[in-house]
């Protein structure tokens, strides 16, 4: 057997799906582009801890009547409760994006195909949000008057006009296009960089 044979011999036996290191220019790009994600996800979650710590303040300074309290801090506290529930799965994935040995090209792979599906859940979860957050926004802008309002389309005895109705559903419409709008450029700006690098890196590895 000719050295031309061994060469095709050994060509058969390695396996197609050896996990090869990546380059270090690779994995320079990588490392850089985990790290500005890691840094956003940080600033993000701090950034939703003062918010929480800002609408607090305001309710506690627009306390007009319990009802206003009431109702206020029920709407709050389930905002708070999807937020922890969303937070937890966030956690999840700033912890796993450690845990990937970014010395193999597969795990670029798996991390970029988990940071598309997590700004997807990211932008899912905001538009479930957006009907509570227009009504605590409401009820803070509006005050007892706001209150009022929202006694008034309850009350079983009550039939709401076609224009009052419409306005409602206008209102409402208008909040989860304006919310869907935010929400694609505020995960563009803060996510869409890494992303799109991490593609780029992965799509190199696989040529």
């Amino acid at each position: 057997m000719n050295i031309d044979d061994l060469k095709d011999v050994w060509s058969e036996d390695v396996p197609n799906d050896i996990k090869l290191p990546m380059s270090t220019e690779s994995l320079r790009k990588t490392n850089s582009a985990l790290t500005k994600l890691r840094k956003n996800m940080k600033v993000e979650f701090i950034s939703y801890l003062i918010a929480y710590l800002m609408l607090a303040i305001l309710i506690y300074n627009g306390v007009t009547t319990p009802m206003f309290f009431n109702v206020t801090s029920i709407f709050v506290f389930i905002f708070f409760v999807l937020n922890c529930f969303y937070f937890l799965k966030f956690y999840v994935f700033y912890k796993k994006i450690g845990r990937y040995d970014l010395n193999l090209k597969d795990s670029i792979g798996r991390l970029t195909y988990e940071l598309e599906l997590n700004i997807e859940i990211y932008k899912t979860y905001n538009m479930c949000i957006t009907p509570i957050a227009v009504l605590i926004s409401f009820i803070l802008l509006c005050g007892n008057n706001g209150m009022l309002f929202l006694k008034y389309i309850l009350s079983q005895n009550v039939l709401i006009s076609p224009m009052t109705l419409l306005y409602i559903f206008a209102t409402i419409l208008f909040s989860f296009i304006g919310s869907y709008i935010c929400i694609n450029i505020h995960t563009r700006q803060v996510y869409g960089k890494q992303l799109e690098n991490l593609k780029k890196i992965n799509d190199d590895l696989l040529k």
